[in-house]
């Protein structure tokens, strides 16, 4: 009687585990499916109204030398206390 039990809920699992993969799958590959539409979609929709690409300007390179820049990051350190022999 027990052993029937046990056959009786290992079915009733596998069937549920079963049902739930094919669920996923089936959700999966709807999801893909949606998304190559959307793909053709919207690569048609941009070949009729394509987008303004804007050039961004260039910045100038900014002329201090690695020294400088050295010199800023120590006297910070020394601000704050992690450089000996500062304030």
């Amino acid at each position: 009687m027990n052993t029937d039990l046990m056959t009786q809920n290992l079915h009733a699992g596998l069937m549920l585990a079963c049902l739930g993969m094919l669920v996923v799958m089936l959700f999966l590959t709807l999801m893909i499916g949606v998304m190559k539409i959307n793909e053709f979609i919207i690569g048609k929709l941009n070949k009729i109204f394509p987008e303004e690409i804007k050039e961004e300007p260039k910045r100038n390179v900014n002329s201090k030398t690695d020294e400088e820049i050295a010199v800023a990051i120590a006297a910070a350190m020394n601000h704050h206390g992690l450089i000996k022999g500062g304030n």
